[in-house]
Order: structure tokens, then C-alpha cells, then sequence
């Protein structure tokens, strides 16, 4: 193969998703996760198997005295989107009221007699905690007539292969009677601009870049839980490697949490 058709494939490949792909899975092996790519999930609203970018996952199941947890699992579901020619543009406000500050959890607590709701109590206080502001809608910017299109297919679905990712898990579908703790993140990875705007307080809009957005997404199908609220992480790439540190050490706490370990 020559010289030339060598550096013309690799400029033709730089185009495309795979790279930015190749190297956030890279970055997540190194950090310690198990890496799946192009895992495959059913879209109950069109009957079909589609494809999701990343499923890293991370867990914790030391061989514990009887009646301590023996597995803690945390997946990340990831869809991975460049933007570099028209930015993401999220629209916050801030978080009001105990439910609006309340992490939504895709977790299955299984294999074990301990309430249920303290558990998840513990999970949420240990979990990366809800910004002061959160996206309540969004567009896709310098697209024309404010489109929204590209934001809402990567949203809807990376919510739709969580679900299938909840769903399917040795957890959800536990009769052992092992204890099972498996907590399941929607997250968009993007390579490009991601922006914010907000009110001030004088009333003037802002508009700021951001490496990480935290945005509602309320996904409504009747082939889905109608109990459906979603928060999902808008993670700029160059941010990804803290966020990767922060939500690594959220589970290790909850997992000494629940333990009983200092």
C-alpha cells in the first residue's frame, strides 16, 4: 500500500466517530473499567436492535463476610457525538425543590431483606450530586430555525440502551439470592462546543462554555416506564478523565458506605 493512500485512509478515518471512540474506551481501561463497544440494545418503540457506542463498567465484589454486599456494579452507558462544527446548546435553570434535586437512579437493588429506600438513600448521597443548574431544553446551534434533531436522537437513545441495560442485567434477573447492587448512567460524550445559557440575575441572558452539563430529558413512549425522568451527563472529552475519577470514587463510597467500612 503507498505512502499516499495510507495518509489519504487516515484523514478519510479522522473524519469519522471511530477514533474519538477508539481512544475514550483507551482512556477507560486504563482507569480501571471493563469496555464494551458497539453493544447492541432493542428499541421497544420500533422493534429493532440499535447500536450504542460504549458501555464501560466498574465494580466491586470482594469475597465479604455473610450479610455485607458482594457485588457493587456502576455502568456507564455512553453515546459518543463531534460537534465541532455546530455547537450543543443547552438552555439551565436552576434546580428548585426536593425533586428537582434528586438524582434519578437506574439501579437494581436485589438479593436482600434491607429496605429498599434506605439503600437508596445512601446511593444518592454518595452519587455525584445534582448542579445548581440543569438543562430544561436545548438546540443545536448555527443548524437553523433552532433544530434540535442530532441532540434529541443521541438523548433518547442512550436513555433507551439503559433501560435495556437495566433490563437485562444478572441483577434484574437474579434468583441466587446473591446481594446485587447494579447502578446503571446515561451519558453523552461530545468532541466540539458545548455551551449553557442561563438568566442572570438582572434577567440578561448568559451564555457560557461548559465541559459538563447535567440535563433532564423526559422520554415518553408507552413501551417505556412512564416513570421515566432522567437526568443524563453532557461530558466534554478533554473533562472526561475527571469525570471518570468522580464517578469511580462515588461508588467506591457508597460501596464502603453500605459495608460498614471505614
Amino acid at each position: 500500500m503507498s505512502g499516499d493512500l495510507k495518509e489519504n485512509l487516515l484523514k478519510d478515518v479522522l473524519k469519522t466517530g471511530f477514533p474519538l471512540e477508539m481512544e475514550i474506551s483507551q482512556l477507560f481501561r486504563k482507569s480501571g473499567w471493563q469496555v464494551v463497544n458497539g453493544s447492541y440494545y432493542i428499541d421497544k418503540d420500533e422493534d429493532k436492535g440499535r447500536e450504542i457506542d460504549v458501555i464501560s463498567t466498574i465494580n466491586f465484589d470482594e469475597d465479604l463476610d455473610e450479610g455485607l454486599f458482594k457485588e457493587v456494579l456502576f455502568s456507564l452507558v455512553i453515546e459518543i457525538k463531534k460537534t465541532e462544527e455546530k455547537p450543543w446548546v443547552f438552555f439551565t435553570s436552576e434546580t428548585t425543590g426536593h425533586f428537582d434535586k434528586l438524582l434519578p437512579l437506574d439501579a437494581v437493588l436485589a438479593g436482600f431483606t434491607a429496605p429498599k429506600a434506605r439503600l437508596r438513600r445512601i446511593l444518592r448521597k454518595n452519587l455525584p450530586s445534582i448542579h445548581k443548574r440543569i438543562g430544561r431544553n436545548f438546540y443545536v446551534g448555527f443548524s437553523g430555525n433552532g433544530a434540535r434533531d442530532d441532540i434529541y436522537k443521541a438523548l433518547s437513545s442512550v436513555v433507551k440502551a439503559t433501560q435495556h441495560s437495566l433490563e437485562n442485567s444478572w441483577a434484574y434477573n437474579n434468583e441466587s439470592g446473591d446481594k446485587l447492587v447494579y447502578v446503571f448512567q446515561p451519558v453523552v460524550v461530545i468532541q466540539g462546543g458545548l455551551f449553557e445559557v442561563f438568566l442572570d440575575e438582572d434577567g440578561e441572558h448568559v451564555v457560557e462554555e461548559v465541559d459538563y452539563i447535567q440535563t433532564q430529558f423526559n422520554y415518553l413512549s408507552s413501551n417505556y416506564p412512564s416513570e421515566n425522568r432522567k437526568i443524563i451527563h453532557i461530558v466534554k472529552d478533554e473533562y472526561l478523565p475527571q469525570f471518570i475519577d468522580e464517578q469511580r470514587e462515588a461508588l467506591f463510597a457508597f460501596y464502603r458506605d453500605i459495608n460498614g467500612i471505614n
